[in-house]
């Protein structure tokens, strides 16, 4: 009895205190999805920037090379994978581990058939929400289908991990392309006056998801922000 009413007094008193349980942390996929500040439900290379480590990884994760990362790439950024600190190529394709659950045999490979079951599944699931899909610019891996020929190097009719890494990397060039492009009309709508940089007005505006980052993104405490201190610095 005597233990029972100690504890009990005890929970008063911190009641009392005003002290409670620590609320859980927001779990990290929650917090990249905060990035989405034009709530498409993707994230492009601008928002990321909000992002250090995000963008540091955006290509790795970037599995579809459409320069923007969709929900299932994401999942990639919450785990974790691959090693960190100078040994960059651990982050490098982290996209392309991604698609091993497109491998729904297990075999080690990819068929074009998996790759076409994949996307019916999808396209169902944006035919159950077509608002959603309209928002996120709806995919179904397109790429993955209409260069199967090219990627599958062997001609065994399967997209192995190698195979997949290859491309990617040949693809590197036409994805930055892409993604500069993409990063040019986002810079462009948030310069409202034309004059190449961006103010705090500006960015309050038109990329408010960067606007507590402002001045440490402005290296030059100049009180603009100009083209190369809002793209990403990426290693290679």
């Amino acid at each position: 009895m005597k233990i029972h009413m100690l504890a009990a007094a005890t929970l008063a008193m911190l009641a009392a205190a005003g002290v409670h349980a620590a609320p859980p942390e927001q779990a990290p996929h929650a917090r990249v999805l905060q990035l989405d500040s034009n709530s498409d439900g993707v994230i492009d290379r601008t928002e990321a920037a909000a992002s250090t480590r995000l963008a540091a990884r955006f290509d790795a994760l970037d599995a579809n090379g459409d320069g923007r990362l969709q929900r299932e790439e994401l999942r990639g950024a919450r785990k974790g994978h691959g090693p960190r600190g100078g040994h960059r190529g651990g982050h490098r394709h982290a996209g392309i581990d991604a698609l091993a659950r497109l491998d729904t045999d297990g075999d080690g490979r990819i068929s074009r058939g998996e790759l076409e079951a994949a996307n019916a599944a999808r396209e169902a699931r944006a035919g159950a929400d077509p608002k959603r899909a309209a928002r996120t610019g709806h995919r179904a891996r397109p790429d993955l289908l209409a260069q199967f020929d090219a990627i599958d190097r062997n001609r065994d009719s399967l997209l192995s991990r190698g195979e997949l890494r290859s491309w990617s990397e040949a693809q590197r060039p036409q994805r930055e392309a892409e993604m500069q492009r993409r990063f040019d009309e986002r810079f462009s709508a948030a310069d409202l006056n034309g004059d190449g940089r961006l103010s705090r007005v500006e960015v309050d505006e038109k990329m408010p998801r960067i606007a507590s980052r402002f001045a440490w993104l402005d290296e030059n405490g100049d009180g603009v922000l100009e083209r190369n201190e809002l793209r990403p610095q990426r290693g290679r």
